[in-house]
C-alpha cells in the first residue's frame, strides 16, 4: 500500500490571533499546514513532529521569542529546522539579537506573502511517514578531505559523526567547499546563501559564518574557517573533493 504524505507542517508562535489566521490562510493556499504553538512548547513540538519550518512572531516583549529561538537551535534534534522571525515595523533593533539567537531568516511586518512563500518553497519538505527528505537523492554526496556532505538532506559527516545544518549555513559551507582555501568575500557569500532580492548586511554574514564555524568545530573538533581581515573568510579542510 502506497504511503500518503501529509501536508508540510509549519509551526507558528504568535500572540496575535488575527495575524496567525492570515499566515495560516496564506500557507494553506500554497499547500502548507499551519499549527499555532506557544513559545514555551515550540521546541518540544518541533522535536516530536515532522516540521518543515518554524515562524516566530515577536510581540511587545521580544524575550520569549528570543528564548524560544535559542531553545530550538540548542537541541541537536531541532537545530536544523529553518526558523523564521517576524518582527514588527519599528522593532528592527531585535533583528541582530534574533540572528544571534539562531534565526535563519527575518521578516519585518507588514510581511510580503510572496517573499515568505518563496523562502518556504526553497526548503526541503519533511513528511510524517518519510524519514528522508524528498530532495535527498537529487544531488550526489561529495567528500572534501574528511568532510562528507549530502546536499539533499543538508547533512555534514565527519568520521562517525554527522550533523544537519540550517539552509543558510549549509549554503555558506557549499560556497566555501567549492574552492577550499580560497578567500570568499562577504558579497560572494551573500550571493551564494541568500535569495537575490534580499538586502543582507555585512554583520548578518558575520553572524551566520560564526554560527557555521561553531557548528563545524562541534562536529570536527577543529577550527576549519578562518577570518581574513578586511577581506572575508576561507575554509581549510585538507585533501581534495571527490
Amino acid at each position: 500500500m502506497k504511503a500518503q504524505h501529509t501536508k508540510p507542517l509549519v509551526l507558528i508562535c504568535s500572540d496575535d490571533a488575527n495575524f496567525y489566521v492570515l499566515l495560516a490562510y496564506i500557507l494553506a493556499r500554497e499547500g502548507f499546514q499551519a499549527a499555532l504553538v506557544s513559545e514555551d512548547e515550540v521546541a518540544d513540538q518541533a522535536a516530536t513532529r515532522p516540521v518543515t519550518a518554524i515562524i516566530l512572531v515577536t510581540g511587545e516583549d521580544s524575550g520569549p521569542t528570543l528564548r524560544a529561538c535559542a531553545a530550538i537551535k540548542a537541541s541537536d534534534t531541532t537545530a536544523h529546522i529553518p526558523t523564521i522571525a517576524v518582527v514588527s515595523s519599528g522593532d528592527e533593533r531585535y533583528y541582530l539579537a534574533l540572528l544571534k539567537a539562531g534565526a535563519d531568516e527575518n521578516f519585518v511586518r507588514p510581511i510580503s506573502p510572496a517573499r515568505l512563500l518563496a523562502y518556504l518553497g526553497s526548503l526541503p519538505r519533511a513528511h510524517a511517514n518519510d524519514a528522508r527528505l524528498p530532495d535527498a537523492d537529487m544531488e550526489e554526496t561529495r567528500t572534501f578531505g574528511q568532510l562528507r556532505i549530502e546536499p539533499g538532506r543538508r547533512i555534514v559527516e565527519y568520521g562517525d559523526e554527522e550533523a544537519q545544518f540550517g539552509p543558510i549555513e549549509f549554503n555558506l559551507l557549499r560556497c566555501f567547499l567549492e574552492a577550499p582555501g580560497r578567500v570568499r568575500s562577504r558579497s560572494e557569500l551573500i550571493a551564494a546563501a541568500w535569495p537575490p532580492d534580499r538586502y543582507v548586511q555585512p554583520r548578518t554574514v558575520d553572524v551566520h559564518v560564526g554560527r557555521l564555524r561553531r557548528s563545524l568545530e562541534r562536529l570536527t573538533g577543529r577550527t576549519l574557517i578562518r577570518t581574513v581581515r578586511a577581506t572575508g573568510y576561507a575554509i581549510e579542510v585538507g585533501g581534495g573533493s571527490d
